[in-house]
């Protein structure tokens, strides 16, 4: 006989053999259970998405199904909720809501799970439950599915543009529409792309909002639009990233930046926190523009604390700044620049960089007269600028750095300042008064790894501040008194048995 021929009577006897061996192999035993992994699945805290952005969903969880039965089994996996339900699964690499799978002996497969929440239009916090049952020679077990929820206001980017208009924009016939925005404490605001407050526009934002931006998402306001983020000790106004899981809690990066150019209004950020951008606050003239003058409005930056950016917490360009009780912590590049020409009063100030991520080699402040434009490097003018009562540490020998060039006015001067530092600060005209400028003496912050920049009781930085005339500082960031006994003490915190 042609051996050819033999080739599909082979086939068709080993598919035979294999057929009977498979049977052979699946139990119907009523004791055979599976090993779950998880034996709930818990998402904590989701956003609702809407009708119009359902590709919007959760992260994706997972959890492995064992068989360790010697012979194999077949179960019948099942959404409780089927259509209906909020949950999502794929079993085995196909999305479904009821499916029969195999699972030979001593093999596993995984369960992905993703929740996508509708709105409630509440303010409170919902929860949405479900089960996926697995059913095995009549054997039945599950794993329970929580998802914490909350209805946000959502803001995305138009018409494929990176941008979004908050406030303002242009009417029909194309003229600007100038409009003032207030975000209230009803629910939170969670934005996607940048959202601009555009010229002549002003978004004021209340006590207690919690402003959450998509991974890349950033917040800009425009030139000669203004922002006022008012919160008070009680109900601090918080921008964050929307990740809330706790592996993210302090994870850097995972939003942009707020970024605000000149106009005709103060921008204010008042017991405000800031966490886990690429850069916390930009603020500067038109980069565009390379001869801009000096903005000819302030940022304030009262009661505010910025910390675990990944390159800058505070970057300022040609910019007027006002801040008491300011916290800017860890970052991977500068906790603040203050670039180019500029009006800085600064009073009762913490910047602590102990950065841990990665190596940094940038000081924790820095402070120059030139600034990088389309034209080139150019000087600027440093004007009546005072820098009162602060801290400057970090994990690095120099924390501290003045770049300056004599062609621009260099008029500012730091008083009661405690620095880690290897430059030096014995030049009069910036540190007037040597007898209060300390330096490399170990502030006594509480736990620097735990971001708790608060003081000891016999920390260096106690009892060595002055006081001053600014309202804002007879409290410090906790809103605690700071004329309670002896001298105040350095930086946003006032320590209190």
């Amino acid at each position: 006989m042609n051996p050819a021929r033999l080739l599909p009577l082979f086939g068709l006897v080993a598919a035979l053999l294999f057929g009977c061996r498979r049977d052979e192999l699946f139990t119907d035993d009523p004791n055979a259970r599976l090993e779950l992994t998880q034996d709930t699945i818990l998402f904590d805290t989701l956003f609702t998405s809407d009708t119009a952005h359902p590709e919007l969903p959760s992260i994706t969880k997972r959890f492995t199904v064992r068989n360790n039965n010697s012979n194999a089994v077949r179960i019948q996996v099942t959404l409780a909720g089927g259509a209906a339900s909020p949950f999502r699964i794929n079993v085995d690499g196909a999305a479904t809501n009821d499916t029969e799978v195999e699972i030979l002996g001593q093999d596993s497969l995984f369960v992905f799970v993703e929740c996508l929440l509708t709105p409630n239009n509440a303010s409170n916090p919902m929860v949405a439950e479900d089960r996926i049952l697995f059913r095995t020679n009549g054997n039945d077990q599950h794993v329970q599915l929580v998802a914490w929820g909350q209805d946000v206001h959502r803001y995305y980017n138009i018409n494929g543009r990176n941008y979004g208009i908050i406030a303002g924009g242009q009417d029909p016939n194309g003229n600007p529409i100038c409009e003032t925005v207030e975000w209230h404490n009803d629910k939170p605001y969670l934005i996607y792309g940048r959202a601009v407050v555009d010229s002549c526009s002003k978004l004021i934002i209340h006590p207690g909002v919690k402003v959450y931006f998509h991974g890349g998402s950033g917040m800009w306001i425009y030139r000669h639009g203004s922002i006022e983020a008012n919160g008070t000790a009680e109900e601090r106004i918080t921008f964050q990233g929307d990740r809330l899981e706790p592996m993210y809690y302090d994870l850097p990066g995972q939003w942009d930046r707020i970024w605000v150019m000149e106009g005709t209004q103060d921008n204010v950020f008042n017991y405000c926190v800031i966490r886990n951008a690429l850069v916390g606050i930009q603020c500067e003239t038109a980069p565009w523009l390379p001869m801009e003058p000096t903005s000819a409005n302030k940022l304030v930056l009262d009661n505010t604390i910025i910390y675990n950016s990944s390159a800058a917490g505070l970057l300022s360009r040609n910019y007027r700044i006002r801040s008491t009780n300011l916290l800017v912590a860890d970052a991977g590049q500068y906790a603040v620049a203050l670039l180019g020409g500029g009006e800085y009063t600064f009073n009762h100030s913490t910047i602590a960089n102990y950065w841990g991520s990665d190596i940094r080699e940038e000081p924790a402040f820095y402070l120059s007269n030139k600034v990088a434009t389309a034209a080139g490097t150019q000087v600027r003018d440093i004007l009546a600028s005072t820098f009162t009562n602060g801290i400057i540490y970090g994990n690095n020998a120099n924390e501290f750095q003045l770049d300056l060039d004599n062609a621009g006015a260099r008029d500012f001067t730091f008083r009661h300042w405690l620095f880690r530092t290897d430059q030096p600060t014995n030049n009069t005209q910036y540190f007037p008064e040597q007898w209060n400028i300390f330096r490399n003496q170990s502030p006594g912050f509480v736990s620097t790894g735990d971001k708790n920049f608060h003081l000891n009781q016999n920390g260096f930085a106690r009892n060595r501040a002055t006081t001053t005339s600014d309202p804002v500082s007879f409290q410090d960031l906790d809103g605690l008194d700071r004329f309670w006994g002896d001298e105040p003490d350095l930086g946003c915190y006032e320590w209190r048995p």
